[in-house]
């Protein structure tokens, strides 16, 4: 058993796949690619304007990144226009228009499995339109696409790839359409549906290194003495598209560090991340913890926590970084503990 906890901090639709049956006209405009990143907050979420503000300054950033492409593919089935690509630190995104060539109602199927950065796989994606998706004869549809890529790729020249089946679903195309509106699963391998044509979309896009901004002084670790432990925090890394943080949690002993577990059902510590201006700033992130303290060089135990932001919504100068402890049947709000780690 994998003895590395995912830890799910913030989870948003955003990064589930759509499914759709519904056509965009062809002579429409494609979506600003920057327009991916818009979060638009309920009236009853704190600092409603303050997130609004920086989701708008966080937006022109990424929009001053994009680069245009005039990539065409045409295969016998379907016909791709690349509208917009972004490649920044093992992050991508990309804008297309997928046109059904054919006199069939078809539906494209294809999943995260069979999108690959230059043959690296992604480790979270998401976005709209961009597989399993039905489409009626001559009909278009625009799609979107990001995900941050499972390992590192060093800047320079790739290509993005997604490898898709196109079936043709005719004779069931009401039936298909209203059961992927109603986001429900189909397989049309399983159904008997006619495999018209395998298809690989392949675009060429540069990963470029962009700005990777630490809130540690010369990349030493900050440390702060704690109610019972010291907080080190060994990584605090911002870049123009996500973030990543590692942390221990120090104790005199080994006794003493599993009275203080991050792991159980009655008591635990975790983290959140928050904006110090008080603006959401995260969407989509994990945290890992193992199941055991570890012993360090001097002698002393310690609980190892990192957690990747791999998706925001606005770019923060300055990061609270809050333990939280959970005590029986919700968290205890007077245990907070926070520490501020600068990037400005």
């Amino acid at each position: 058993m994998n003895r590395t906890m995912k830890i799910l901090l913030s989870l948003t639709l955003l990064f589930a796949m759509a499914l759709s049956a519904l056509p965009v006209h062809a002579e429409e405009a494609l979506m600003p690619l920057a327009d991916q990143f818009i979060y638009e907050p309920d009236e009853s979420e704190e600092n409603a304007e303050a997130t609004r503000a920086a989701n708008a300054a966080y937006r022109e950033k990424i929009a001053s990144l994009v680069q245009d492409s005039d990539v065409v593919c045409t295969s016998e089935t379907l016909r791709f226009e690349v509208g917009q690509v972004l490649a920044v630190e093992d992050f991508t995104a990309l804008t297309w228009r997928v046109s059904n060539l054919t006199d069939k109602t078809v539906f494209i199927a294809t999943s995260e499995f069979f999108a690959t950065f230059s043959g690296i796989e992604y480790d979270v994606c998401g976005g709209l339109h961009w597989g399993n998706l039905v489409l009626a004869p001559g009909a278009s549809a625009d799609a979107r696409f990001h995900g941050v890529l499972w390992s590192h790729f060093e800047p320079g020249e790739g290509a993005f790839s997604l490898e898709m089946k196109v079936y043709d679903i005719s004779q069931e195309a009401e039936e298909v359409a209203a059961l992927v509106d109603g986001g429900g699963e189909f397989y049309p391998g399983e159904s008997g549906c006619p495999l018209l044509e395998d298809v690989r979309l392949a675009v060429p896009v540069t990963m470029e290194a962009g700005e990777v901004r630490s809130a540690l002084p010369d990349g030493q670790p900050l440390e702060w003495e704690m109610d019972g432990y010291v907080l080190r925090v060994t990584q605090a890394d911002m870049s123009d598209v996500g973030a990543q943080f590692a942390l221990e949690r120090i104790y005199e002993s080994k006794d003493a560090a599993l009275a203080d577990s991050p792991v159980g059902d009655d008591s635990f510590w975790s983290y959140e991340l928050l904006s110090a201006d008080g603006a959401k700033w995260v969407s989509t992130a994990f945290g890992n913890i193992p199941e055991e303290p570890v012993e360090l060089e001097d002698g002393r135990w310690a609980w190892q926590y990192s957690t990747r932001v791999y998706y925001m919504v606005s770019q923060p100068d300055a990061v609270i970084l809050r333990a939280k402890r959970y005590e029986g049947n919700g968290y205890d709000e007077s245990a907070n503990e926070d520490v501020t780690l600068n990037f400005a």
